[in-house]
């Protein structure tokens, strides 16, 4: 894709049909799945200026087990829905304009960052419970739209009951590993095979976002305007979605009781809609997302052996060391290990997410 003004200006004339200006262009600095670019511009129908967030795969191909084409449809369904997300706006592969396909959609005023979120500091504790209790409700929406109704089970695997989610869940996953591996790896396997046996069974088949928390939803003024980063979608059990929560269930004590972290998270999500989760179940998909990111490592290598020229270093390093740690968190999940050190798995996260 050409993010140059002149060519930018060109396409979004022709999509919008009247004279635009294209005031600014910047790349999205975090994430590794994808490039995000956002761009500025006037319209003549526009009183003030408006951001488009463009979304399309990095040069060497995304590290996502899902197409763009499938994020995008996550976006044009959602706007149907009672969720809060971005307009999208349209969808383009024509090769008139484009080698690689896109996507536009309007940017949600706000940021993902909410100062003070991540501050140890006691003053702040009210803020973390209260931006995680925010979060949950977001959640607690998604997992209550109708998404039969709303044709998400036309592109998303449907488990055939409840008691069919997790296996659901790692046939997926297990079929798009084998698409993407680059060697033998019996601990998939191993991995795979122990999951089957001891899938729990769902309170209920719902739509799941499958990437939350600090990092990947919008906030404005203390509250969620908008979820972010649907690749990871899937319709099964809603403890999936509490096993990726990236610090939104922070564990807090206060004169040595906890007042906050998974149990309350829990707790308040079932205050919410009826809807109660197992702690065991989230930590039965905390395992399968380990299992996700080795997944992701692996197409990450793939698209560095096949376009080294093109490859971005995160790519190189999702290739290697989040393969590496997430291996060794699955040996630990089937008690064959120690697991890793703490520090590795929070450097995982915060490399994931920052800057380019």
């Amino acid at each position: 894709m050409d993010f140059s003004i002149p060519h930018l200006t060109r396409y979004l004339e022709h999509r919008f049909n009247e004279p635009v200006t294209v005031c600014e262009v910047e790349r999205f600095s975090r994430g590794t799945s994808r490039q995000t670019w956002f761009v500025t511009i006037e319209r003549q129908a526009q009183a003030a200026r408006e951001v488009l967030v463009f979304r399309t795969d990095l040069a060497a191909g995304s590290i996502e087990m899902s197409g763009l084409d499938q994020e995008f449809f996550m976006y044009d369904r959602l706007g149907r829905a009672n969720v809060p997300v971005a307009q999208v706006l349209f969808w383009e592969d024509d090769p008139a304009w484009t080698s690689t396909p896109f996507y536009v959609r309007r940017k949600v005023e706000g940021d993902w960052n909410v100062k003070g979120f991540l501050d140890p500091d006691p003053r702040f504790d009210d803020l973390r419970i209260a931006t995680s209790k925010a979060h949950i409700s977001a959640l607690a929406q998604v997992h209550q739209i109708d998404w039969r109704a709303l044709g998400f089970g036309e592109r998303l695997a449907v488990p055939q009951d409840v008691t069919a989610c997790g296996r659901t869940y790692v046939d997926t996953l297990m079929a798009q590993f084998e698409d993407v591996r680059s060697q033998g790896m019996a601990i998939m396997l191993e991995a795979a095979e122990w999951l089957r046996d001891t899938a729990p069974v769902a309170p209920r088949i719902v739509l799941c976002k499958g990437t939350n928390g600090f990092g990947e939803e919008v906030f404005k003024d203390g509250r969620l305007v908008a979820l972010s980063d649907w690749e990871e979608a899937s319709i099964g059990d809603p403890a999936a979605d509490f096993a990726f929560m990236q610090y939104f269930a922070p564990v807090i004590e206060r004169d040595g009781q906890q007042i906050w972290g998974m149990e309350q998270a829990l707790d308040f999500y079932h205050d919410l809609t009826g809807i109660r989760i197992p702690l065991a179940s989230v930590q039965y998909y905390g395992v399968i997302r380990a299992m996700r990111l080795i997944a992701m490592s692996e197409k990450s290598t793939q698209a560095v052996r096949r376009q080294p020229a093109l490859a971005e270093i995160r790519q190189a390093w999702t290739g290697t060391e989040v393969g590496y740690i997430c291996r060794r968190g699955l040996l630990a999940a089937m008690g064959l290990s120690e697991p890793p050190p703490a520090h590795a798995l929070a450097e995982l996260h915060e490399t994931i997410e920052a800057p380019l």
